[in-house]
């Protein structure tokens, strides 16, 4: 779905370094987000009213939150696909981060909230009855919620969204939560074990898990934490190719989105190049960085005597 809809709507789609592809897909996976958390709402809740299962009423609401996040992570799209300003020198793109963070928190309560319920019918059990269009309706929904996560994942990746990744984690720790649903549902035809609230204890701890994770991977880049070793090897590995630099200091990496890195350095050089040659190296080593990283570089050579 996604991929046709981006031969139809993005041009140069396979530019994932471009803000204007980056934004186009983000929004194309945040409408979609939307409209199938919805129908699978609609269809769970039904599911839930006919068999009585806790599990599947509560993970229908969970739809509802997915479809909020998704329309978080579509604000923040636009919001960071906004053009630089007076206020905003180095744009918004930070925008997708804390959008990555408000989804963990949804992720988080609904944790928190599953968990709750769970204990609760641990303590007073309530009979599930078995329905075959709930288990039908379940079963679909499990197919959504993971091909959801496949594209959230591979879109996230490929744009380097933290928006995106987190709701990949979502739809997995949904279609998690549905399975056990089902399997509840399916059980209680044969046992009067009470699956439905153990089952969904266990996936609230994993939703928990799975929210902090997430948590952690939004602050740490709102932070500003240290880049990632796959650039700084990348980064070393473009100053090899310039034997004129002889060595290379006070590296940082400012984060300012996704699509906005700012990488500065210090590139000592020997003091017998001309000021010519110096400034070939410098504007080379750039455009390599550049069309490597995505990042835009600042470097201040220095002369040395060697």
């Amino acid at each position: 779905m996604i991929s046709l809809f981006s031969r139809i709507f993005i041009r140069e789609r396979k530019n994932f370094s471009s803000p204007a592809v980056r934004k186009a897909y983000g929004l194309i996976c945040s409408i979609t987000g939307i409209l199938l958390n919805f129908l699978l709402f609609f269809f769970k809740l039904a599911a839930g009213s006919v068999s009585g299962s806790v599990a599947v009423t509560v993970d229908a609401f969970h739809n509802l939150t997915d479809m909020g996040s998704s329309v978080v992570t579509f604000i923040s799209f636009v919001v960071s696909g906004q053009k630089k300003s007076k206020k905003y020198p180095f744009g918004k793109g930070r925008a997708e981060y804390i959008a990555g963070f408000i989804i963990a928190i949804v992720l988080i309560t609904a944790g928190i909230q599953l968990a709750k319920t769970s204990i609760l019918k641990i303590i007073t059990p309530e009979p599930v009855t078995f329905s075959v269009f709930s288990v039908a309706i379940l079963i679909v929904s499990i197919l959504v919620k993971i091909y959801m996560s496949r594209f959230n994942k591979y879109y996230g990746i490929k744009i380097d969204s933290a928006a995106l990744k987190a709701a990949s984690l979502d739809c997995l720790c949904d279609s998690i939560a549905t399975v056990i649903a089902a399997a509840a549902i399916v059980f209680s035809k044969f046992t009067d074990f009470n699956l439905d609230a153990f089952g969904g204890l266990a996936v609230s701890l994993f939703i928990l898990y799975a929210g902090c994770k997430a948590a952690k991977d939004a602050i740490d880049m709102i932070m500003g934490a240290a880049p990632s070793e796959g650039l700084c090897k990348k980064l070393v590995s473009i100053l090899g190719m310039f034997p004129e630099i002889l060595r290379a200091e006070n590296l940082a990496i400012h984060d300012y989105g996704p699509d906005n890195k700012i990488i500065t350095l210090n590139i000592f050089v020997s003091g017998s190049l001309t000021f010519t040659r110096s400034h070939e190296i410098s504007d080379a080593l750039t455009e390599k960085i550049k069309s490597e990283t995505s990042c835009e570089a600042v470097v201040k050579m220095i002369p040395i005597n060697n």
